[in-house]
């Protein structure tokens, strides 16, 4: 049985254990993925120049926003599948793994055809020319065929995880990432195939851990690939428990693109390559924040689906805290090393200057942002998908429009940069009030009712 394969009793196994078991992995995970990106920004800013940086910025909110639309699918169904899971549903759970898996599969292959399409129609709203454009819809046209395996890794390393085999997971990833590097240097630095080679590279570096992960699914964990059988209600509670997340990368690429829009018109493509950097920096911060807190969904949705509340809590207030922690040694690092990160990427003073001023603001909001991705994250997890929305939405959409359209009226340029962090400590004092009113999202218990029973640690 399903059960008997599991390492790690999700149920019953020390909490602070279980956390770190999870959670180191999938930072390490979390972080893997996301050096793809920064690999190519790295070789491609080095030896292809700032245009060729631009051009991999522009291609970004679509690709979000197709990634975004998968991540719900996959949050979606693998919540759900720990939930029945941790209700010992074995059944309903093993076909829940086929009806995601089969759902991303369908969402990948349209999505490869929207970035084809509309990639170059995102660039010319965006106001890129001559080389930039050139280079932008290349990217794009290669990546496009790669677009299934973004997808669809996430969703089977989740899956690994929920079967015991968090380890696995980032070793599996890891070998993604060096190839990347691998295919890197050689396309890019020695056969000089430019945006192109960044392209193949990325895309081959989520095929091979496809195949790895297909290859452990099949013959070393308990889920069974079977013909999924679809439920009308079992695919629409799918899509909206993991709606936060769809809808936090939908903001992300409007707000991408309006990012790209006001500083390509205020300071030129040189300003958008020294925003491409600081994004990258910054995304380290992100990719530990949704590691921290994909690392104990697992864990909270399991317990959650067993009842077991007091588990949840603790789970929650662990991944809290430590968030808040790695924020401020992120926050410290980037300020004393700040020009360092920089000049890695590109070799243009006046780009890596530009980057050191934006990664300031970064810096403050290192402080707050992984424990904004852990609270939407965590009401995903405990089936409120309503509450998850609300500030994934907020602090992905609408904080961002509300600092762009003021702050540049009252401090110029510098209200661009500013919105940075009103975005994360706005985020912050919501996400505060929310779990101190609904910490067990649309679940009411009172002090006795989660130390008691079922919910005994």
């Amino acid at each position: 049985m399903m059960k008997e394969n599991i390492k790690l009793d999700l149920g019953k196994t020390r909490i602070d254990k279980l956390f770190w078991t999870y959670a180191i992995p999938s930072i390490f995970m979390m972080i893997v993925q996301g050096t793809a990106s920064l690999i190519d920004s790295v070789f491609v800013g080095r030896y292809v120049g700032a245009e060729g940086l631009a051009a991999i910025t522009l291609v970004m909110p679509l690709i979000m926003f197709l990634i975004g639309f998968g991540t719900m699918i996959a949050v979606g169904g693998t919540t759900l599948a720990g939930i029945e899971k941790g209700s010992e549903n074995i059944k309903k759970s093993n076909n829940l793994f086929n009806v995601t898996t089969s759902l991303l599969l369908i969402s990948g292959v349209l999505g490869a055809i929207a970035i084809y399409l509309m990639v170059p129609l995102m660039a010319n709203f965006t106001g890129a020319k001559g080389e930039v454009l050139t280079q932008t819809v290349a990217y794009a046209n290669y990546i496009s065929y790669f677009t299934p395996f973004f997808l669809l890794n996430f969703a089977l390393g989740f899956f690994l995880k929920l079967d015991g085999k968090p380890v696995i997971v980032v070793l599996i990833m890891l070998s993604g990432t060096l190839t990347n590097i691998l295919l890197d240097y050689l396309l890019i630095a020695k056969f000089a195939m430019g945006v192109q080679g960044a392209a193949i590279a990325t895309g081959l570096s989520q095929a091979i851990p496809f195949l790895i992960f297909l290859g452990f699914i099949v013959f070393k964990s308990s889920w069974k690939i079977e013909m999924p059988r679809f439920y009308l209600n079992e695919v629409g509670r799918i899509f909206f428990n993991g709606l936060s997340e769809f809808l936090n990368n939908i903001a992300l690429s409007i707000t991408g693109v309006i990012f790209n829009y006001i500083i390509m018109m205020k300071v030129g493509s040189n300003g958008i390559a020294a925003y491409a950097v600081a994004l990258q920096i910054a995304g380290i911060a992100s990719f530990i924040g949704y590691g921290i807190a994909e690392g104990s969904q697992v864990a909270v949705s399991y317990n959650f689906g067993a009842e077991k509340y007091k588990r949840v809590e603790n789970f929650r207030n662990l991944s809290l805290k430590v968030s808040f922690i790695l924020g401020i040694l992120m926050c410290i690092t980037l300020f004393l090393f700040g020009k360092q990160f920089a000049a890695i990427f590109v070799k243009e003073r006046e780009v890596i200057n530009l980057a050191i001023y934006i990664l300031r603001y970064y810096a403050v909001s290192f402080i707050f942002i992984g424990i904004n991705i852990n609270v939407g994250t965590y009401y995903t997890a405990i089936n409120d998908p309503v509450r998850s929305a609300m500030i994934t939405v907020y602090r992905s959409l609408v904080a961002v429009i509300l600092g762009l359209f003021l702050f540049p009226i009252f401090w110029g340029d510098k209200g661009i940069w500013l919105t940075i962090v009103f975005i994360e400590v706005s985020t912050f004092i919501i996400a505060f009030f929310m779990l101190k009113r609904s910490p067990f999202g649309n679940v009411k218990l009172s002090f006795l009712d989660r130390d008691n029973g079922k919910d005994a640690i």
